[in-house]
Formats: C-alpha cells, structure tokens, sequence
C-alpha cells in the first residue's frame, strides 16, 4: 500500500500563480531563458535559475536558489498553507484532461518495491540533487507518477472539479492549469485510504529525483518532511505516452544505403499509413515514408530498433552518447521532422509507435530498464506551481 502525506505547501499568492509557475529550465532555450527572466520578474525561474555562468560551483548556486526563494518570501510573493493540504490539479492540452492528485508520497514505499522504477539512475546525479534538496530546503518539481484508481475514487476526484478553484489559467503554450486545494479532515483522511489500496505506484518520469529523495532521508533522518517527497499521481487510464522518434546524420548514409538495407534485412510493409504500428517501424527521408516489420516479435520495439537496425547500419557503439542520432518527441510530429531534412539539420529518421503503459508496467514489476529515450510523457508537470518544504520554516 502507498503511504501519501498531506503538507503545508508553498505556493505563490492567487494573484500570481499564473505568472511564477514555469515549465522545467531545462526545457528553454537560452533565448527563451533570458526573454523569461528579463520579462516577468516572478517567475520560479529567478529562483532556480540564479545564473547560466557554468563555471560557478554547484554548492554556491544551491545557496543562491536558497536566497532567492527566501527573497521571494519576503516579497510576500510566496506563502504557506496554513494547513495541511493535498492538492488536486488539471492540465488540459488539446482537449485532453490530465487530472491526479498532488502530495508527499513515503519514501519508505520507494525502498520496499510499492513504488515500481523502469530507469537506472547515475550515482552522481542522485548525490548531486540530494545535496540541492538540503541546502535549498525544498522540493518544487513533483515526481510524476500513476496508479489504478478504484472506479469510486476516480469518480469522486471528477466531481471535485465541479469546486471553485484556488486557480485557473492558460499557459502560453497553450495549455490550461487548474489548482484545488483539498483540507477537510475527513476528505484528506478519504484520499489517504484510497491510496493505500494501491498495490503499486510507478514513476512515468522523475527516478532521479525520487531516487535522490530516498538519498536524503538517509542523510538526514531527523527531517520529518525528509521522509516523503512531492509527487503527482494519476490513474493510469489518463497517462499519454509518445513515442521518439530517431533522427539520424551520417555522412557515410546515403538513402540508397539505408534502402538497400532494409530491402535486405526486413520486409517491407505494402499497406499505406502515417505512423507505424505495433512490431513495425517506419523510415522516412525526403522521397517519403516506409514501413517495415522488425524480424522478432519479442521485446519492446525501441530497443528492437536500436539492436536490429540502427545499431547493424551505423555501426552504434553507445546509444546515449553518439552523435550521430537525435530524438524527436512524438508530439512535435513529422513537421518537424521534415523540417530538419529540408534544412540539411539531418538526412532521415526512423519512426516508432508508442510504448503502451501495460508495457512500461510490465517492465517495471520484472525489475527491468527502458531503452534510452523509449517515452515521452505527459503531462509535464511546472515548477513552483506549489513546493514541498523539506526543511524550511516560515
């Protein structure tokens, strides 16, 4: 059963959700960061962003995020529950609705196998975001993750929708954000038992940060928050997964190549579509599109990709280092694709269907791993929309 912890959480003032809540840095461009940073002066990004110099050690910029959360508070641009709380939260993207349940979950069910993990994480990265954590003093990017709702409780989480808001806005991305703050005592009490029903918890994107959480409560045993991090959940049902697809350039590939080799090793599939479908894999360069079934059946079919075809025909030698291979998540589609061939930016690509949740499950409970680059999820959850407090005090 998953243990989930209401918190007192951290959120800016109703009046500027809308303006401090950002997407990952991770995700701007420098050109997006620095518009950001120059044109809204509440944005998180002030916060976790403290400077792009790459020279500057980790430890002080972790001081600097430290105060520059702290002036945030000062500012009154941020406040604090004054009870414990979940939070209830929506995105709608192109007429989908993401809608789960934000929280601490135990750090304690990451240890026992009730949260189920599909990636290996680096040692350096976990020592790296658990020392973030620490002097920082807060979590402000929950770990997204899904469970199997029971049918009641899916319906009671739908219903309360039908609330007034703490707040409602629309990105410019072009995706609406929702945000309930749920205190009742007997509701908070409802939403804990329901969470202990579930047998298993699986992360769609964070291991990292999850792994980094469980690192930190090992360090400091004595934080009492240190011993859930933030999570968001939500029913399997309503996870999206896309595929990416593998772009490639190589000098030394030509389309003929590359064509005399699938012609020679797969065998072509005649019925006309966009995308592949499951056990298939589609090439397409500027003379168009081609499908071809993989020759086992076995195994999720990045990786059969990466074993069967691009690894014969460029000869890879590491997947996540080599050069000569890009990634295009599903959503920005074969426009974009297209785009970079027209431009030269690469020769072709090779597309893939989606992983299906049962799938990435499947791995997870046979404690298996995912191909690098095997899913793009959604939602993409924003940073300081609210933020779990470690070890802060107001």
């Amino acid at each position: 059963m998953a243990g989930f912890h209401p918190f007192k959480g951290i959120r800016a003032t109703q009046d500027k959700m809308h303006l401090v809540a950002s997407r990952s840095f991770l995700s701007y461009s420098d050109i997006e960061l620095n518009d950001k940073l120059k044109g809204n002066p509440f944005t998180f990004l002030h916060v976790i962003q403290p400077t792009q110099n790459r020279e500057v050690a980790e430890q002080i910029k972790f001081q600097e995020v430290r105060k520059n959360f702290d002036e945030f508070v000062d500012q009154g641009v941020l406040i604090q529950e004054e009870r414990p709380s979940f939070y209830l939260y929506r995105q709608i993207k192109n007429g989908k609705s993401f809608l789960g349940w934000m929280g601490g979950i135990a750090v304690e069910d990451y240890r026992s196998g009730v949260i189920k993990i599909h990636e290996h994480t680096i040692e350096k990265r976990e020592n790296l975001f658990a020392e973030y954590l620490a002097i920082t003093g807060i979590n402000a990017e929950p770990v997204l993750m899904f469970s199997s709702y029971t049918p009641n409780f899916k319906k009671w989480t739908q219903a309360l929708q039908d609330r007034v808001a703490l707040s409602d806005f629309t990105t410019t991305d072009k995706v609406r954000h929702t945000l309930w703050v749920i205190n009742d005592v007997e509701e908070l009490e409802r939403i804990q038992e329901e969470f202990q029903k579930f047998d298993s918890v699986y992360i769609a994107d964070g291991h990292h940060r999850s792994a980094s959480s469980e690192r930190l409560q090992r360090q400091h045993p004595e934080w009492e928050e240190a011993k859930y991090f933030l999570s968001y959940v939500i029913d399997q049902a309503d996870l999206t997964i896309h595929p990416f697809h593998r772009m490639i350039s190589d000098e030394r590939m030509d389309d003929g190549i590359i064509d005399s080799f699938l012609n020679d090793n797969f065998i072509r599939v005649e019925e006309a579509r966009d995308f592949p479908l499951k056990g298939e894999f589609g090439w397409r360069s500027a003379s168009g599109t081609s499908h071809w079934k993989f020759k086992e059946e076995k195994g999720l079919d990045p990786e059969k990709l990466a074993h069967q075809v691009l690894g014969p025909l460029l000869e890879v030698q590491d997947f996540r280092k080599d050069k000569r291979i890009k990634y295009c998540e599903g959503p920005k589609g074969m426009a974009f694709i297209d785009e970079n061939i027209a431009k030269q930016k690469i020769q072709s690509a090779f597309l893939l269907s989606s992983v299906t949740t049962e799938e990435l499950c499947e791995v997870a409970d046979q404690g298996g791993v995912m191909p690098p680059k095997s899913t793009y999820i959604e939602p993409k959850l924003r940073s300081g929309l609210v933020i779990y407090p470690i070890n802060y005090g107001f």
